[in-house]
């Protein structure tokens, strides 16, 4: 390592309440540790839920449109951020589970030289090409001013959102999930209340919706990254220590480049679908955005075990319990199905009543049905084959696995799009692309998940 550790006393698991990984009940511990991150992701959701509420109901609908011109931009750079701190977690888990007080440290001061770059780099791009982004997404003339604007006040973001994103890669890694969860719930709360004060009291337009979204992030990132500080564990962050170290900058990039580019080619190919939707007009785009609402209620489940299993395996895989990750993986298959596929159904038989909550047209609620049926019910076929993916990372692999899931998921996708849907058109058609490429990809992820496991363990010495 290129620098050496601070002369204080610190335990690589000095809070008793963090989560043990590498021993213990796993069904319990993933429960423990995904329960707070199920939480958030329900919380994150209805506060956008309130926010697009807010913008609708106070600023009218070329600013909502605008608002909704920019999403698909700032999901494409939140994704890349968010798979990138994969890379951190990865590491990290890996050197608790290895206990190298050391190398955590160098690793954690590492991951926020990254976050620290990336995060000034995104903000600058953002906000000085803004109006080249628009304008390459075809956003209208009339709402283009609109998008730009929030654009840039939004690209303000983008440090404390990439220290938020690490800080909370960092304290998965070490089990812990609590305290993260509150500070992007409090950050929510509070885009959700200055929302109601810059726009509805004081009419500020695309401009405070932008602000406050600022203002969220940017309380949730300072939040968490001031609680890093005051850790009293191997996990805390010293600012005058953050620099680069060769080897964890590799190993960050190596794992969180792969992460970070299939999630961000995943919002292309949701593009792309997106695009064919609106060839059926606009009772099935409004019919998919509200489906897709109830739909992101079934991805709590979806996105929460697949996070656990990366965790877990990197701290086993470190700590050298290579016969306890087909353990962890075959637990959260099995919360994650059962998680999944139950909200799916009950969504889907109780499709009429929560989609009448976004619409009262019972054209758009029957279209609505549509994705209910042929996409939202098989959710949990996506989260399966995250989990596997994710323990095919947890052991240090995400280079194979990401040209897998982009191959099978986007590749096909767009073959399946391109030439079967022009051939035989309607949204149930086009909608059985999702279920499809999860399937297909989940059968070959398997089968790499059996190889790299084989050769993981032969190369521990483990029979």
């Amino acid at each position: 390592m290129s620098f050496k550790a601070p002369q204080y006393t610190i335990n690589v698991m000095a809070e008793k309440k963090t989560i043990n990984m590498t021993e213990g009940s796993a069904a319990l511990n993933i429960l423990r540790f995904a329960f707070p991150l199920m939480l958030a992701n329900l919380l994150e959701i209805a506060f956008n839920t309130a926010d697009t509420v807010i913008v609708g109901q106070f600023c009218g609908q070329k600013a909502l449109a605008a608002v909704g011109a920019a999403g698909p931009i700032t999901v494409f750079f939140i994704w890349g951020f968010s798979g990138l701190s994969v890379g951190v977690d990865v590491l990290v888990a890996r050197m608790l589970g290895k206990k190298d007080e050391e190398a955590v440290i160098t690793s954690v001061h590492t991951a926020f030289f990254i976050a620290l770059c990336g995060g000034l780099l995104m903000s600058a791009a953002g906000f000085f090409g803004a109006p080249v982004i628009a304008s390459l997404m075809r956003v209208p003339d009339d709402i283009i001013a609109e998008t730009v604007r929030y654009l840039r006040i939004y690209f303000l973001s983008g440090l404390p959102y990439a220290f938020y994103a690490f800080g909370a890669a960092v304290y998965r890694a070490s089990g812990e999930t609590k305290k993260p969860t509150f500070y992007l719930a409090l950050g929510g709360a509070v885009n959700v209340a200055l929302n109601l004060i810059f726009v509805a009291w004081f009419g500020m337009g695309v401009f405070g919706v932008a602000f406050a979204t600022f203002l969220s992030q940017l309380l949730s990132g300072v939040l968490n990254t001031v609680s890093l500080m005051r850790e009293n564990s191997v996990i805390r962050l010293k600012p005058a220590m953050i620099k680069a170290d060769g080897f964890c900058v590799s190993e960050i990039l190596r794992i969180g480049v792969p992460s970070a580019m299939q999630n961000m080619l995943f919002s292309l190919s949701n593009l792309a679908v997106q695009s064919s939707i609106n060839s059926y007009g606009s009772v099935a785009v409004a019919a998919n955005a509200a489906a897709n609402a109830v739909e992101e209620y079934v991805y709590i489940c979806v996105d929460s075990f697949p996070k656990a299993v990366v965790t877990f395996t990197g701290q086993n895989a470190g700590a050298g319990n290579i016969k306890r990750i087909p353990e962890i993986l075959i637990t959260s298959l099995i919360m994650t199905a059962a998680g999944s596929f139950a909200i799916g159904y009950g969504a889907l038989k109780g499709g009429p009543f929560l989609l009448s909550w976004f619409t009262s047209d019972a054209e758009v609620i029957s279209m609505g049905m549509y994705r209910l049926r042929y996409v939202t019910l098989f959710l949990g076929i996506n989260g399966l084959l995250d989990d596997v993916v994710g323990s095919i990372r947890g052991m240090g692999y995400s280079l194979l696995p990401t040209l897998v899931t982009l191959s099978g998921i986007c590749g096909f996708r767009l073959l399946y799009i391109w030439s079967w849907c022009s051939t035989h058109p309607g949204l149930d058609q086009l909608y059985l692309c999702f279920p499809y490429s999860w399937i297909i990809t989940l059968a070959v992820q398997t089968v790499l998940w059996f190889f790299i496991y084989g050769r993981y363990r032969d190369e521990a010495g483990v029979h």
